[in-house]
């Protein structure tokens, strides 16, 4: 596999490396030749600018800005087409022959803007379309570097602080969240107070003040413009030194002659103080607007050139007792970090669609191509692995009934929801068709509920009030509603025997569709029925009792006793027993 290259774009250096072969940084200084491909860096750093040529600075901070930048020469310039200009110019310094995969960070508190505006521009070079050219943010970069080494805490906050040239950034990241790709929790914060060159301009300021109170350089003149900016330059190289020794030396050029200034570790933590101070609140501050206590904050991530100096790990380390992750060259750290994500997008890449989705079987044609002997590169194609589990519905559903024809024969499922098998009746489904005035428990009771109507209208007919003197009753026409089904006809009396009273109530026979009863004697064999007599007669004598004097023409008989209900009755105090009818059997 080929080893990445990772690019960090910063406003004050700009960085490339080959991952764990190489590495270079430079100033963002663009020198153009007509004749040749354009250089970066000053003459201190690159060999090559051995000849003038069209010199562009300050291009870094104006990525994505509409209006472009003016050259010397009157020509103008999009900032991001010079920065893309600068990072291939980086890449042929890096790698002189063909490179691997590519990947550019960019400063976290970049805009929307001036992302879209670099993507655009790489896009148009040939290094960085061919190799997809991703981007992504330097706090990004820094937690993938640092996961690899030399480690990140796997739960908690971590706080990544990037100590650049032009100012600090602060970016918290919930590494609980998602460990592969965890996203910010709030936009990166930026604070311009703490930077390298308002470092660089304190210790230039402390070393001028203490040759001022010496006598031995004067500021008045003219003469001391060149000197001061020779001086800044070797006040940055001082406070490098510083990080890793106690004491070094500047040397000044006064009108007086040369002079060594010696400096020490402790005169830069002085100065370094107040800056750091103010530092660590804003992250206190940003740390409490988002809702992170002091016990979620697991560690903090220091990249850039000021988190070489120790003042930097001690004061934060004091202040938020976590500690503090950061490598030996720090200012290294997002690029590394660069090429790491270009090697996995690159490997995620290949592992979907470089290899192959299955080999052929055994005894085919065609055998395996030369890579299926390697155990890697099989490795690539996820799908053809062993371990991979066959997919299982949910709950095995689909699977169940694709294997049992008839839905019956299903097996019960567990899981939340219990498996429900609905196998209907054929007498529940008819029952539930059929309408509910013809179902038999309805028929039942509508036929109940006329016996007994008629029943409590025998009842009053025959009731006697008490005296001897018998009343006729007044003709009093009783309309009772007509049943559902036809009525037989009473059964015929002897001669002998009083006929039974018209308002005897008849036995309903049960529904068509039910059949009859079994203790019911059948329709059929019953005998027909007899004319009733005439009203106008009157009923022959018999020897238990003297016949009753014959009533009227057209009034209705005297009350006589009914006869004995057969079968089972309900009795009610004060009316006459009612009989109860066997129901059909459902």
């Amino acid at each position: 596999m080929a080893d990445g290259t990772g690019l960090s774009v910063g406003a004050s250096r700009l960085t490339a490396v080959v991952v764990d072969r190489t590495a270079v940084s430079r100033a963002p200084v663009l020198t153009i030749y007509p004749d040749r491909p354009p250089e970066v860096g000053v003459p201190s750093e690159n060999p090559n600018l051995s000849e003038p040529g069209l010199i562009v600075t300050d291009f870094v901070e104006r990525v994505g800005d509409p209006i472009p930048i003016v050259a010397a020469d009157g020509t103008a310039h999009r900032a991001e087409a010079l920065l893309a200009e600068a990072l291939r110019a980086m890449l042929r310094t890096v790698a002189a022959g063909p490179v691997g995969p590519i990947a550019v960070s960019h400063p976290a508190h970049w805009r929307p803007a001036a992302v879209a505006a670099l993507r655009a521009a790489l896009a148009g070079e040939d290094e960085f379309a061919h190799s997809g050219g991703p981007l992504l943010t330097d706090a990004e970069a820094t937690l993938i570097a640092l996961a690899r080494d030399p480690g990140l805490p796997t739960r908690g906050v971590v706080a990544v602080c990037d100590f650049g040239g032009t100012g600090t950034s602060l970016t918290l990241f919930d590494l609980a969240a998602d460990t592969s790709a965890p996203a910010p929790l709030a936009p990166t914060v930026r604070h311009a107070d703490l930077s390298g060159a308002l470092i660089d301009q304190a210790l230039m300021k402390h070393v001028i003040d203490g040759m001022s109170e010496a006598g031995t350089l004067d500021l008045s003149g003219t003469s001391a413009i060149d000197s001061l900016g020779r001086l800044r330059a070797q006040c940055r190289v001082a406070k490098e030194q510083l990080s890793t020794g106690a004491v070094t030396s500047v040397t000044v050029d006064a009108p007086g002659g040369r002079t060594d200034v010696r400096i020490t570790r402790d005169e830069l933590d002085g100065l370094l103080q107040p800056p750091l101070g103010d530092f660590a609140e804003v992250m206190q501050t940003t740390l409490e607007r988002n809702g992170i206590r002091s016990g979620d904050l697991a560690a903090i991530a220091s990249i850039g050139g000021g988190a070489r100096m120790p003042a930097v790990t001690t004061a934060l380390s004091e202040r938020f007792r976590v500690p503090i992750v950061t490598t030996a060259h720090p200012e290294l750290t997002a690029a590394i970090g660069a090429g790491l994500h270009a090697v996995r997008a690159t490997a995620q890449e290949g592992m979907t669609s470089v290899a192959p989705a299955a080999w052929p079987v055994a005894g085919a044609a065609e055998s395996p191509p030369e890579e299926a002997s390697s155990g890697t590169f099989r490795a690539l194609a996820w799908s053809d692995a062993d371990d991979i589990p066959d997919y299982v519905p949910e709950y095995g559903a689909p699977a169940e009934l694709a294997e049992y024809g008839d839905p019956s024969e299903v097996p019960e499922v567990d899981g939340p929801r219990p498996s429900l098998q609905f196998t209907p009746d054929g007498d529940t489904e008819d029952a539930h068709r059929a309408p509910w005035y013809r179902r038999p428990a309805v028929l039942a009771a509508i036929a109940a509920a006329v016996l007994a109507a008629m029943a409590v209208a025998a009842a009053l007919l025959l009731r006697d009030d008490g005296t001897s003197t018998p009343t006729t009753p007044s003709p009093t026409t009783t309309t009772t509603p007509p049943p559902e089904f036809p009525l037989p006809a009473p059964p015929p009396q002897p001669a002998t025997e009083a006929p039974a009273p018209r308002t005897q109530a008849p036995q309903a026979p049960p529904p068509a569709e039910v059949p009859p009863p079994t203790d019911a004697p059948p329709p059929a064999e019953a005998p027909p029925p007899a004319e009733p007599p005439p009203p106008a007669e009157a009923p022959p004598p018999t020897e238990a009792a003297p016949p009753p004097e014959a009533p009227p023409p057209g009034e209705a008989p005297p009350p006589t006793e009914a006869p004995p209900i057969e079968g089972p009755v309900i009795t009610i105090p004060g009316l006459p027993p009612i009989p109860v009818f066997p129901q059909p059997a459902p």
